[in-house]
């Protein structure tokens, strides 16, 4: 047997799921090659050391906060292959609307003269769309900056006023036991 059959075997051999011909066939494979018996004995290691282990108590409520955590992720992961799709579909048509564009409309302005003036018009789109998404582009990075600087002050704010108010309570429990001992006394 070759080398990756008996990892499969190996897997099913500590799951508990294997008959006794595969546990022969483990053995004689591990007996003519080093590489999975040493690959073995240290997985037979490894899981021994990890059922000398205390079973540790999971919190109520953990598995049900990895499940939701889990399911959120789902709905907001994107699929590349679909993305895939769309761009290439999106790039098509504008490949063959370009191409009608070309083969079709051009021609017939061609000899009316005014395709001097669409191309001139279609320059001056271009450049009024490409200035407005650079201004937008700069302006939204420029906000985004400024909110996750103020989400740090903030907080930073936040963690001082909750010390600050930790601390004074700390000190008029001091206060109170103090002023409480000197009274019993």
């Amino acid at each position: 047997m070759q080398c990756k059959e008996i990892n499969r075997l190996i897997m099913k051999y500590f799951d508990g799921n294997i008959s006794e011909l595969e546990k022969e066939m483990i053995i004689k494979h591990n007996d003519r090659c080093s590489c999975c018996a040493e690959e073995f004995t240290l997985l037979k290691e490894a899981i021994d050391s990890l059922s000398e282990l205390p079973e540790i108590e999971v919190p109520t409520g953990f598995v049900l906060r990895v499940m939701e955590g889990i399911r959120t992720r789902e709905k907001y992961s994107a699929n590349p292959k679909a993305a895939a799709f769309w761009l290439v579909s999106i790039f098509g048509l504008i490949v063959f609307g370009w191409n009608i564009f070309v083969f079709s409309v051009i021609p017939f302005v061609k000899e009316s003269g005014t395709l001097i003036a669409v191309n001139n018009v279609l320059i001056y789109g271009f450049n009024i769309i490409s200035s407005v998404l650079r201004e937008v582009l700069i302006t939204v990075s420029v906000l985004l900056g400024k909110i996750l600087i103020l989400r740090n002050v903030l907080l930073r704010d936040y963690v001082t006023a909750v010390t600050l108010i930790v601390l004074a309570f700390t000190g008029i429990n001091l206060f109170l036991i103090n002023s409480r001992r000197l009274q019993e006394n």
